[in-house]
């Protein structure tokens, strides 16, 4: 059971910890790995996380102003209202896999070849996000905003339900698969129909 009295902690496994409302501010984590944790309110402001992995856990509006997320993996978990933005912007890498996000915010961050793949991403904002070479494969999305990125060489490979408007958003040799891609000529009031 991690001490909550000591505020570095190294290679350690934290499980089942329930920190719902708690405070793990100013704490630096290096190689840990959360299992099935509750981290629902907590406080996890100007802590370090760096190569951390949080699998099955729940990360439902933490405060996170100022913490260094570096090479941090979240995998099966569950993120409602983190504003990721609120993070140190200089030392920012994550990397998401079958997480359900909801209501987060990402705008205005550096994230080349981020990996959101077979992510729940819904109502998410990534306004002005630098998304060179990000994956979103197998993802689904829903009301979230991409405005103002730049999604060069981007995969959106059998990702669904995205809206991406290509007049305000920079998608060169970005991919995407058929039939979802045609979402990209919605905003242009064209109508495409099959062959009969």
């Amino acid at each position: 059971m991690i001490d909550l009295e000591v505020d570095y902690h190294e290679n350690e496994a934290i499980q089942g910890l329930n920190l719902s409302n708690g405070d793990l501010s100013g704490r630096e984590f290096y190689r840990c790995a959360f299992a099935a944790c509750n981290l629902t309110e907590a406080d996890l402001s100007r802590s370090v996380f760096e190569d951390c992995v949080f699998r099955e856990s729940n990360l439902s509006n933490p405060l996170i102003a100022g913490s260094r997320l570096l090479n941090v993996e979240f995998l099966d978990c569950k993120i409602v209202g983190l504003n990721f933005y609120h993070c140190d912007q200089l030392l920012f890498e994550c990397g998401f896999s079958k997480t359900h996000l909801q209501n987060c915010n990402f705008s205005d961050l550096k994230m080349k070849r981020a990996s959101f793949i077979g992510c729940r991403i819904d109502e998410c904002d990534f306004e002005n996000a630098f998304l060179v070479e990000a994956r979103f494969d197998d993802s689904v999305f829903r009301q979230t905003l991409f405005h103002g990125c730049d999604l060069t060489g981007a995969s959106f490979l059998e990702a669904k339900g995205y809206g991406i408007d290509p007049r305000n958003n920079i998608v060169k040799k970005a991919t995407f698969s058929v039939p979802d891609v045609l979402a990209l000529v919605e905003c242009f009031g064209v109508e495409i129909k099959n062959r009969d």
